[in-house]
């Protein structure tokens, strides 16, 4: 992989990491047109860190007043005395159980499929169609009567059960093809979650599946052929451009246009389909 093919993939992973469109189907469409046959899962992986830089970087004070006040809900006595009390009464405490709810299902799911989900990342044809599921996805908010984009930040409006749908929902994305913004957080307006609310449960909740990722791909490192500069070159373009298009989508989910990428994920869907079944 030469320099410039790896700082284009990462510009791609960090544009569509974070708009609706699957930053996984993108890079095996990529990879394929640059000519790069190996699946490259480890790559796929350090770019993902990039991204999940950038999520620490924009949600960092969200980040931090979880931890001071998951921390400080912990050293009360009363919690102890009555665990799951603690947890409804601390908004902290609630929203780290539900991101550790969530997280559950996800990392299920990428346990006992593991190795048939991998093998997805060569299958073009698939990772169309699932291009296409991805954009019928992202209509899933309009069947609901209610406003769902609302920007509010109740979070009492996740309960448990949305928690573990949309855990299903990040888990069943680490296919090719699925996005996992776009599922996640289309499901969670569709519960009826304001989309303020719904884009930060949705980019913390990657938190734990992206370092679930790295744990498992990282005995892999040794058996690159990258070189660590242009790893590092890579995952600082997904980080940059992530941090960009997380801005952009927030702005998008504000002006109620998240459900647009839908023509285009049908479309590219389409397209690569098409110009797959010439791929021998």
């Amino acid at each position: 992989m030469s320099l410039f093919e790896a700082i284009l993939l990462g510009i791609l992973q960090g544009l569509t990491e974070f708009l609706p469109i699957s930053s996984s189907g993108h890079l095996v469409l990529a990879q394929q047109l640059l000519g790069l046959k190996e699946t490259l899962l480890f790559f796929d992986v350090m770019l993902h860190v990039g991204t999940l830089a950038a999520v620490l970087v924009a949600y960092r004070q969200a980040i931090g007043r979880l931890v001071v006040g998951g921390l400080s809900s912990l050293g009360e006595i009363r919690f102890y005395k009555n665990p799951m009390r603690g947890i409804n009464e601390s908004v902290e405490l609630r929203f780290i159980w539900l991101i550790l709810l969530g997280s559950i299902p996800t990392g299920i799911i990428a346990v006992l499929f593991k190795e048939q989900l991998e093998s997805f990342f060569g299958e073009v044809k698939l990772v169309s169609i699932m291009l296409i599921v991805t954009g019928i996805i992202l209509q899933l908010p309009r069947l609901r009567k209610q406003d769902a984009d609302s920007l509010g930040t109740d979070l009492d409006k996740i309960k448990w059960w949305h928690a573990s749908l949309v855990g299903i929902a990040q888990g069943c994305a680490i296919t090719p093809g699925i996005s996992r913004s776009g599922s996640t957080i289309s499901l969670a307006l569709f519960l009826g979650i304001p989309a303020k609310t719904a884009a930060e449960y949705s980019f913390l909740l990657s938190i734990p599946a992206i370092l679930g990722a790295v744990v498992l791909k990282i005995k892999d490192i040794g058996d690159t052929a990258i070189p660590l500069y242009i790893l590092a070159v890579g995952m600082f373009a997904s980080f940059l451009v992530g941090y960009i298009a997380l801005r952009l989508l927030l702005v998008m989910l504000n002006r109620g246009k998240f459900s647009v990428f839908t023509y285009y994920c049908i479309a590219l869907g389409l397209v690569a389909f098409l110009v797959s079944l010439n791929i021998r």
